[in-house]
């Protein structure tokens, strides 16, 4: 599939959807990490897989300038820069960074992607104030040092531009609460409480555009694959994660927050 040759048109959901239907497949055999690969298949055959990929990606589209300088950080595969991609057209600059060295040349051609491998874990090799907007999707849990990663993602942002923080792990997950309390250490070292975290930024220099909660059902995606028994099970599931996203007190329990964020110099 080419990449698009305008940014005129905004994609659909189903567009966006079956951008990735036809990308994972082909990443498949490229990718040498057998976990990740174990994690591509599963999008591919678990449709509630790719839809909460597509969920957390409508959160912040409508904060994308036309002709952006973006940065994926932590892009690994890179699929969200192949949806930035998408609904930017040939205007944008999109760059990636991460510590991976995989094979993700399907995700990185299409989205024209300027991949930078980091040589350090916090360190960004990025003049200060290079880009519009920057891209922290399943991120910041797990860098090795959250406050100087937060500092340097301030540092190459411009003024006024945007941190959109997605796949956040919320305190009051249902799923991680469960994962906690079944399988003892599956749950994610940091999670998160939607107020304190806004402080947090505030104190960081972000101005919070947006919050909330995203993706109130897991996805099955280790135990349900389409075709079997309980196959349609995680469709359904994900079809209502978007109501219920806004249903007090259900999005409390939902797996994920997320923040819209806008660097400032002065509060």
């Amino acid at each position: 599939m080419n990449p698009p040759t305008d940014a005129v048109q905004r994609p659909t959901r189903a567009e966006l959807a079956g951008l990735g239907r036809t990308l994972f497949p082909q990443a498949i055999a490229r990718v040498r990490d057998p976990g990740f690969r174990a994690y591509l298949e599963s999008v591919v055959t678990n449709r509630a897989a790719l839809d909460r990929v597509i969920r957390a990606f409508e959160l912040f589209a409508p904060y994308l300038p036309d002709r952006a300088v973006t940065l994926d950080w932590g892009c690994r595969h890179g699929f969200d820069s192949c949806l930035i991609r998408r609904w930017l057209g040939v205007g944008a600059t999109v760059h990636g960074c991460d510590l991976d060295d995989d094979d993700f040349s399907t995700f990185f051609d299409y989205a024209g992607l300027q991949y930078t491998r980091l040589d350090h874990v916090w360190e960004l090799p990025y003049p200060d104030a290079t880009f519009d907007f920057v891209l922290s999707s399943g991120v910041m849990e797990h860098v090795a040092n959250e406050y100087e990663s937060v500092k340097e993602v301030w540092r190459i942002l411009k003024p006024g531009g945007i941190l959109a923080v997605t796949f956040l792990p919320n305190a009051w997950s249902l799923s991680e609460n469960l994962a906690a309390l079944l399988k003892p250490g599956a749950q994610h070292n940091r999670l998160y409480r939607r107020r304190a975290t806004r402080e947090d930024f505030l104190k960081r220099g972000f101005l919070v555009e947006a919050s909330g909660y995203h993706q109130v059902f897991p996805t099955l995606a280790k135990t349900v694959k389409i075709g079997g028994a309980l196959g349609a099970l995680p469709g359904v599931l994900a079809r209502l994660n978007r109501p219920l996203e806004r249903v007090w007190p259900v999005r409390l329990l939902a797996s994920n927050l997320y923040f819209i964020l806008r660097k400032v110099e002065r509060i």
